[in-house]
């Protein structure tokens, strides 16, 4: 019988740990404003499909000119997932996706913030997949989401925001297709990350620019089930951008 790196990974992830490491970690989080400059912002989504049983995940990174929202440049990166799926610990399981995504796009484009599809700090241990990425790539990171992780709505001064063990961690961002969640990854305060995001969503979407095209694009990418690596997204991939 051939070894499994990936069988061993899957019995030896210790949820208690991994839990451990995200309330550790989330007190390196800085919620203040850093960004220097926002010229060039991206967004970041995974996508999984199955090959023979195994599971690979697919992430796309998409960088857009700022304010105009204008498409610059689509990487991708495909690898097989060995982290098992356990709610409030998903970003174990996309960083696998995520963190060779960003050392092979960065390495091509400079990126003044980046929009994920997910949590920053409204997450039961204020360290969601938003969070893990501004953290490790020392970036400004900003949370997008479609549902409520942790903690609860309220009404505060004409604003919805969200409220968890007592302190603001996000807001929510009514869209003409659905509600969005959203909370700062790292570097990015609670009020300039509802902001952002609210001027990235176009007429008649619900996400906001980057993580929509983002989103799209590693759909589209599933279906056909591209082998493991890492590339520049070309030919028809592109026409998502239009």
């Amino acid at each position: 019988m051939s070894f499994d790196k990936c069988q061993l990974i899957k019995a030896r992830f210790n949820a208690a740990r991994a839990a451990r490491a995200q309330a550790i970690l989330s007190n390196l989080i800085s919620l203040e404003d850093e960004l220097e400059r926002l010229d060039v912002v991206a967004g970041l989504d995974v996508s999984y499909f199955n090959v023979n049983g195994v599971e690979y995940g697919v992430g796309v990174m998409v960088t857009l000119k700022y304010p105009e929202l204008k498409p610059q440049k689509c990487f991708y990166t495909v690898r097989r997932v060995c982290v098992p799926y356990i709610p409030g610990l998903l970003a174990f399981r996309e960083m696998e996706v995520l963190a060779p995504l960003l050392v092979y796009g960065l390495g091509e484009v400079n990126v003044d913030l980046i929009l994920v599809d997910g949590h920053g700090i409204a997450h039961p241990r204020g360290f969601g997949i938003a969070s893990h990425v501004g953290l490790a790539f020392n970036l400004p990171s900003i949370g997008v989401a479609k549902r409520l992780l942790a903690g609860r709505e309220e009404l505060v001064g004409g604003r919805i925001l969200i409220i968890h063990e007592g302190r603001v961690v996000g807001g929510v961002l009514e869209t003409e297709h659905g509600r969005l969640y959203i909370s700062p990854g790292h570097r990015v305060s609670v009020d300039t990350s509802i902001r952002l995001v609210g001027a990235m969503v176009r007429r008649g979407s619900r996400l906001p620019e980057p993580t929509r095209l983002a989103d799209e694009i590693s759909k589209r990418l599933k279906k056909s089930k591209p082998s493991v690596g890492s590339k520049e997204c070309t030919g028809a991939l592109i026409t998502a951008f239009t």
